[in-house]
């Protein structure tokens, strides 16, 4: 995917003051075909969710891209994402980094209690 063509696309989001417009999917994993969408996940931790999918709505081929904004995604998907991206775009690529490891720690802490047995979780609740 031309990274050009999504920084114009997105440049609305850009001037938002997002954090990262990264590009996630069959297109990172090399699976792509030729029927497949454009997955972009938008990490914006200072924006005003409701305005940005308004925006996304207006101005997105939502035929062309599969928008997600990462603050609303489930755990396991913006893991999912840390693990499997290529950015498109970074405000400050340290930033975004950073504000990832919070969400790495999180996950740490779900992981470690998904793998204890109910046993396990009963004696820590009595």
């Amino acid at each position: 995917m031309d990274k050009q063509k999504i920084l114009k696309d997105f440049e609305f989001a850009i001037k938002k003051n997002i954090l990262a417009l990264l590009l996630f999917g069959s297109h990172v994993k090399g699976e792509e075909t030729g029927r497949s969408d454009v997955d972009i996940c938008i990490v914006a931790p200072n924006c005003d969710r409701d305005e940005l999918w308004h925006e996304i709505l207006r101005r997105v081929n939502t035929a062309k891209y599969d928008v997600k904004i990462f603050e609303e995604l489930p755990l396991y998907l913006k893991v999912e994402i840390m693990e499997n991206h290529r950015i498109i775009y970074a405000k400050d690529e340290l930033d975004l980094y950073e504000y990832f490891y919070f969400v790495r720690k999180l996950w740490k802490d779900q992981e470690r209690r998904q793998k204890l047995s109910r046993e396990e979780l009963l004696r820590m609740f009595s």
